[in-house]
């Protein structure tokens, strides 16, 4: 699997993929920041969780399917000896990878603004708030990868982010917010960080506050991840046997 991740990681060099680790978190904090100082840390989780997460997974995996298009249409992967399943996870895996590192650019983004403005930023729940992101949706990406390949990147950053903004945000607050796993890290954002899903610091009381969603939001993730994973790794194999097999009729 090491071979696999390799591959996939050397495709991201020199491209713009590696730029947006550092782009993206310090995109989020400028616009939190200029909105409202005072809340910049909620502002920018909240952020991650409606806007930014999904943004940058679709980006990714556009870019991803982007150049195997270019390079001949994933013909030249389908017709290698190699098992497609572990490239399609490889690709999935490196992504992963790549949303981890820029929230940790973001937590040490985050430990450079305390130092600046110690009154205004608090970093002590981030980690907590950051692994909850990760985990949450992570079952975006190869969900994402798996739109790339049917309607290509401007399809996937249209259905990722708009789901996010009206299904996630509409969701979260609501008994129902299981229901949608866009509503997910937003909801698990409530009682972590203490912000509504409207993006105002939640009040003492208030029963967005219920720790109970954690484990359940959590729990949700990773299964709906190994689904979607298992699923669309299938997928992507049974494609490359179809075009083996029309290959050979020929």
């Amino acid at each position: 699997m090491i071979r696999y991740l390799s591959a996939e990681h050397l495709k991201f060099r020199r491209s713009v993929s590696r730029k947006l680790v550092v782009i993206v978190p310090l995109l989020n904090l400028l616009v939190s920041f200029l909105m409202n100082p005072t809340y910049t840390m909620t502002n920018t989780f909240n952020w991650w969780s409606i806007f930014f997460i999904p943004l940058t997974v679709a980006l990714l995996s556009g870019l991803s399917h982007q150049k195997e298009q270019r390079a001949v249409n994933y013909n030249r992967i389908f017709l290698l000896p190699v098992s497609l399943s572990r490239i399609w996870y490889g690709k999935v895996f490196i992504i992963a990878i790549y949303m981890l590192l820029m929230l940790l650019v973001f937590e040490l983004m985050l430990f450079a603004l305390q130092l600046i403005f110690p009154s205004l930023i608090q970093v002590s729940p981030t980690l907590l708030a950051i692994l909850l992101l990760w985990v949450s949706t992570l079952w975006q990406i190869p969900f994402c990868l798996w739109l790339s390949r049917r309607w290509g990147m401007t399809g996937t950053l249209l259905i990722n982010v708009m789901t996010g903004l009206v299904l996630g945000i509409y969701a979260a607050p609501l008994r129902g917010w299981w229901l949608s796993p866009w509503s997910w890290p937003i909801r698990m954002m409530c009682p972590a960080i203490g912000v509504h899903p409207n993006g105002v610091p939640l009040t003492a009381g208030d029963p967005l506050w219920n720790f109970a969603v954690i484990p359940a939001g959590l729990l949700f993730s990773i299964v709906l991840f190994l689904i979607v994973l298992l699923g669309t790794g299938s997928a992507f194999s049974r494609q490359a046997q179809t075009l083996s097999v029309q290959t050979g009729r020929h």
